[in-house]
């Protein structure tokens, strides 16, 4: 499953990498600013997208909406994975995210909340 996760913090980005590369099914790619993460979606087509909030040339939750636009054929789940908490009701998401996890997050949680996009595709997918 390839998961594109897009942080500022290089440090942080590459830690949950290692972590979500414990699963052998995984595989990452990492972008650092909201034009990678655009060009590195349209090339990698990753099935879930962990998206921090603020980047240092846009914000996370702009960019999720423009990663919609600009990949439709790539339905990836888009999840803000933050250290900051949504400033609305969780249930009410942004336009373009899926789902929202604040940092630090437990592993299992993190690896459910990926999976959720694959399993979301088979149930999509014509028989």
């Amino acid at each position: 499953m390839p998961v594109l996760i897009v942080d500022d913090d290089r440090a942080s980005a590459q830690l949950t990498a290692e972590c979500l590369k414990m699963d052998s099914e995984v595989t990452v790619q990492i972008a650092c600013d909201g034009a990678g993460a655009l060009r590195t979606a349209r090339e990698f087509a990753p099935d879930a997208v962990l998206l921090d909030v603020k980047l240092s040339d846009v914000s996370g939750l702009d960019l999720a909406a423009q990663l919609k636009a600009a990949c439709p054929e790539i339905p990836a789940r888009i999840i803000i994975f933050s250290g900051s908490l949504p400033d609305r009701e969780p249930s009410l998401l942004p336009e373009g995210v899926d789902a929202w996890l604040i940092k630090p997050a437990h592993l299992s949680t993190l690896f459910k909340c990926i999976y959720a996009s694959a399993r979301s595709k088979k149930d999509e997918a014509p028989d």
